[in-house]
């Protein structure tokens, strides 16, 4: 039997979904993407899910992690990701 997984984010633990009720597969997605440590997988996730995001702080929330992963990676999209937390200004 599958058990909640807990996000912490600051000081809160969040134990529902991470993108969405509804799209219980691309969590799915992200969970299996990090237990492989897969992180082009990642990237291409978190700028999934910041495109599904229903509001512009979980849009940032998932944006920073695609960049984060795709500075790592030295990915193409880190000039597009960066571009689009600038012009949330979050960067």
């Amino acid at each position: 039997m599958s058990r909640p997984i807990a996000i912490t984010i600051g000081w809160r633990a969040k134990s529902r979904p991470i993108v969405a009720e509804r799209d219980a597969a691309l969590d799915a997605l992200i969970l299996k993407a990090h237990a492989r440590d897969d992180r082009a997988a990642l990237v291409r996730l978190y700028t999934q899910a910041a495109d599904l995001a229903e509001t512009v702080d979980r849009e940032c929330f998932f944006l920073t992690y695609a960049y984060i992963f795709a500075l790592e990676l030295g990915h193409a999209s880190q000039a597009g990701l960066r571009a689009r937390l600038v012009a949330y200004g979050r960067e």
